[in-house]
């Protein structure tokens, strides 16, 4: 998703309504083909819901890559006139927008701003897919050419680090084996201390306050990345926020796994390392976040004229703090709670936990595409709402895509109705970690950024406030119609 909006956030709303009109929904089913390596395909496609995996013959059909909601599909062929260089097929049931490459080249004849926006969204889009896979193609082809002198004395900085850090995790394998698998508390705590510090100081090198032009930054994540990332897929959570399989980082199972806060890796050392993570900033803001948002809820319903409070979530994922805020109430018919989300597993998830609860009739699930939504392509009739917020959706999106969704939610809001915005700020002190180990890439954003982001909107006004976290790098900016 993330590398998809590369795209997306190039285009115009007259260009994306243009895709949407044009193009044909398709529920494909799982495992249907929709191009073939070495065949010509006569469309591209844009994945709506679902997703979709990609292999090639010469690696014997091995996946080589999944496509999520918001990807695009096709276009290599489309741009260079050659057939599919591998074959894309769902893997999962799902839902996709067909888009027949004749009217898409009528289109790029006929309209030249168009064109030149699409190319440059399919040339940025080319350049995340690439780095993305720089470090794979760097295990194979070590650099062996002069590095900068500057280079050269960061990568020795960050290298005597890792490699005291990798010592310590080598000596809690060798000290397992004398006590029954079990890791001495002593040693156990110095890499929870050794992790901590070794987070903070690539943040210092390679983070936004780093006096360093972004090339070298990204030759010292690559190499960075590669002498760490195996010891990070030994946990349970880096794995997935790495490998992505529903198509982007911070999915339902993700942060579920986050809230449930347990040590899940495998072999010695992966469940120690999934502590130190999940005793990361990050992580723990996360966690965090969903007793802040039971506070705001409940303080709404409280402000609420009416017998039933109405709010709405979007991007709800496991919608943890829903259940929180059902769970305190002396009677669920005091919220109604509709959960938007364009994750048919996560809306299951919520679903079978409703049903647990007994809150089926308090909790609308809506499989809905937000970008349909704010683009007045969908449809969710429902009635004012007290408050609609999302707590971990705007960190991937550009400021045009966040200005027409708070357009959108102005329209859902009842006078007085509120609605609360999460995003991570750039002090994240485990922001490289993210960015350039586990590739978990968030925009971050300012007090002022998002002041801004809401004089645009049809809010009109800047944020009437603003929380953050106890980690103070996950902030909540709010803002009441008027």
């Amino acid at each position: 998703m993330y590398n998809a909006l590369a795209l997306l956030n190039e285009l115009e709303q007259s260009d994306i309504d243009w895709f949407l009109n044009t193009g044909v929904e398709e529920q494909v089913i799982s495992g249907k083909v929709l191009i073939t390596e070495g065949q010509p395909s006569e469309h591209v496609f844009l994945v709506l819901e679902g997703l979709l995996s990609a292999t090639l013959s010469i690696l014997e059909g091995r996946k080589i890559g999944d496509i999520g909601p918001g990807e695009l599909v096709g276009e290599y062929s489309f741009l260079s006139g050659e057939t599919p260089s591998a074959t894309v097929a769902a893997a999962e049931n799902s839902l996709i927008l067909a888009i027949a490459k004749d009217d898409l080249d009528r289109k790029l004849e006929e309209d030249t701003g168009f064109a030149a926006r699409l190319y440059r969204g399919f040339a940025l889009l080319s350049l995340k897919r690439v780095r993305s896979q720089q470090w794979k193609l760097a295990n194979m082809f070590q650099d062996k050419a002069q590095q900068e002198p500057a280079k050269l004395d960061m990568w020795d900085k960050i290298d005597a680090y890792a490699n005291q850090f990798k010592e310590l995790l080598q000596e809690a394998e060798r000290e397992s084996l004398k006590n029954n698998d079990e890791i001495p508390e002593n040693i156990a705590t110095d890499i929870r201390k050794g992790f901590r510090q070794f987070s903070l100081m690539i943040n210092q090198t390679l983070g936004e306050e780093a006096q360093i032009n972004e090339h070298v930054k990204t030759e010292i994540g690559r190499r960075l990345q590669r002498e760490f990332l195996p010891y990070m897929l030994l946990t349970r959570i880096g794995e997935r926020i790495y490998s992505k399989p529903r198509g982007y980082a911070g999915d339902f199972l993700t942060i579920e796994m986050i809230y449930r806060d347990a040590e899940e890796g495998v072999g010695r050392i992966g469940p120690l390392l999934d502590r130190c993570f999940l005793d990361e900033p990050p992580a723990i803001a996360v966690k965090n976040r969903r007793g802040l948002l039971v506070e705001e809820i409940r303080s709404v319903m409280t402000e609420s004229q009416d017998e039933t409070a109405h709010i709405t979530s979007m991007a709800s994922g496991p919608a943890a703090e829903i259940f929180d805020v059902f769970a305190m109430l002396p009677s669920p018919g005091q919220l109604q709670a509709t959960l938007i989300d364009i994750d048919l597993q996560a809306l299951a998830f919520v679903s079978d936990k409703a049903d647990q609860r007994k809150l089926k009739r308090q909790i609308k699930l809506v499989n809905g595409n937000l970008v349909y939504l704010a683009t007045g392509r969908q449809e969710l009739k429902l009635p004012p709402q007290d408050l609609v917020y999302s707590i971990g959706l705007i960190d991937y999106f550009s400021d045009k895509f966040v200005i027409s969704l708070l357009d959108y939610v102005h329209g859902l809001l009842k006078p007085g109705g509120k609605v609360i915005l999460g995003n991570f700020h750039p002090r994240n002190t485990g922001k490289a970690l993210m960015d350039h180990i586990l590739e978990w890439q968030l925009i971050h954003r300012t007090e002022e950024d998002m002041d801004r982001l809401y004089r645009s909107s049809a809010f009109g006004t800047p944020c009437s406030r603003i929380r953050f976290e106890d980690q103070g790098i996950n902030l909540f900016a709010e803002c009441i119609k008027q």
